[in-house]
């Protein structure tokens, strides 16, 4: 799992966009519908959803739990929160906030929610455990906690072929960089320790392999969630541009003579974190 992720060269708008377009519906209603089986909602009070993108699954919970609960949804990208709340002006909805912030520095009251979401789903590694400490900081005693983790063992069918890639264009020295993409998103027995690292208690983990399917290579690498989200940094370790595009065209090779033109299909480890504060 490429978790340190890079973007094109896209504006923030056109990304913003992008985000709502795919990611939303390709990755992110993955954890939501985690959340929804695994986490009861309190019947009042304050919700927070950091990290909540262009705020679908904050408008969700507002929609469902109307004027007895409030919720706040914290997104890094301005542009993200200006669809969002657009959006939510489109439901009327009455009890729901959007504030800028990091998952890692929110800007909000200590103690102050009642249940507390935070997708982590795209968080570089060593970022994780801030993350979790922000968290449980401004949840209430008692409230619950749940962070949105892609963990170890994601995209590992894509890994494969990389390597295999590397050794046919006999540029084994990246193989060690290679080797740290595969293992640095945690497992969630590592996940879980984080959390408890951060005052949460009776915490658990549970996990969900997800697979996304694609008509050959070329759709692989063209999806926007490969293309705009991952595989740039997926492809970081590569000195230049001529580099990138011969890893392009071998890993097209591979994967088409191997599949022989039929559909490739890769899978992630989408994962919650769950404890009380």
């Amino acid at each position: 799992m490429a978790s340190r992720v890079k973007t094109t060269d896209k504006s923030d708008k056109e990304l913003a966009y992008l985000y709502d377009l795919y990611i939303v519906p390709t990755w992110r209603e993955l954890f939501d519908r985690l959340v929804d089986e695994e986490v009861k909602l309190p019947d009042q009070g304050r919700l927070l959803d950091a990290g909540c993108g262009t705020g679908s699954y904050a408008i969700d919970l507002s929609a469902r739990l109307g004027p007895k609960a409030e919720v706040v949804g914290v997104d890094s990208s301005d542009e993200r929160l200006e669809l969002a709340r657009a959006k939510a002006q489109v439901k009327k909805l009455r009890h729901i906030n959007f504030a800028p912030g990091s998952i890692e520095a929110l800007g909000l009251a200590d103690e102050d929610f009642d249940l507390v979401i935070g997708d982590a789903s795209m968080l570089p590694p060593e970022r994780i455990a801030t993350a979790f400490t922000e968290l449980a900081r401004v949840a209430k005693p008692g409230a619950t906690v749940v962070l949105k983790l892609t963990t170890r063992g994601s995209f590992d069918e894509f890994f494969s072929i990389f390597w295999e890639a590397l050794h046919d264009l006999e540029w084994e020295q990246f193989t060690p960089q290679l080797e740290t993409l595969i293992t640095e998103c945690p497992t969630a027995a590592a996940a879980e320790q984080l959390a408890v690292s951060a005052g949460l208690r009776h915490v658990r983990s549970v996990t969900s392999k997800e697979r996304f399917d694609y008509a050959d290579a070329a759709a692989f690498l063209a999806a926007p969630l490969i293309e705009t989200f991952f595989l740039a940094a997926w492809l970081e370790m590569l000195p230049n541009a001529d580099a990138v595009r011969r890893m392009r065209r071998t890993l097209v090779e591979i994967i088409d003579r191997e599949r022989h033109h039929m559909a490739f299909d890769v899978s992630i480890k989408a994962t919650l974190v769950i404890g009380q504060k």
